[in-house]
């Protein structure tokens, strides 16, 4: 298996934030993630999308930075949205539970 170096790209237009992540999200990419959250909530942004749609691989770190970021989005009044992996990334949530209780969206920019 050919590693795939973590990789954020970040955007910010009017109030929404989006972070589209690729690569393997683990203990040590965590932070990395943590920091562009931060900075796009500094810019103002008061919807944040996260696209997972890149993702090969997610820890039980990378599922607890989502949970943890839901519970801060609802303390602190913004909305957290996140598209689903589109591979075995996804298992993480699904057998944790934490898919139904994560607010998973549709992406709806184009392709």
């Amino acid at each position: 298996m050919t590693h795939i170096p973590f990789e954020i790209d970040s955007a910010c237009e009017d109030e929404t934030g989006r972070l589209t992540l690729s690569g393997e999200l683990d203990l040590a990419t965590v932070p990395r993630v943590q920091e562009a959250v931060d900075e796009v909530l500094a810019r103002g942004a008061r919807h944040l999308v996260v696209d997972l749609g890149g993702l090969g691989f997610v820890d039980s770190s990378g599922l607890r930075l989502f949970i943890v970021l839901d519970r801060r989005a609802a303390a602190e009044g913004w909305t957290l949205g996140l598209i689903r992996p589109r591979n075995a990334a996804m298992g993480v949530f699904e057998v944790s539970g934490a898919e139904e209780n994560l607010p998973f969206i549709e992406d709806q920019t184009p392709a």
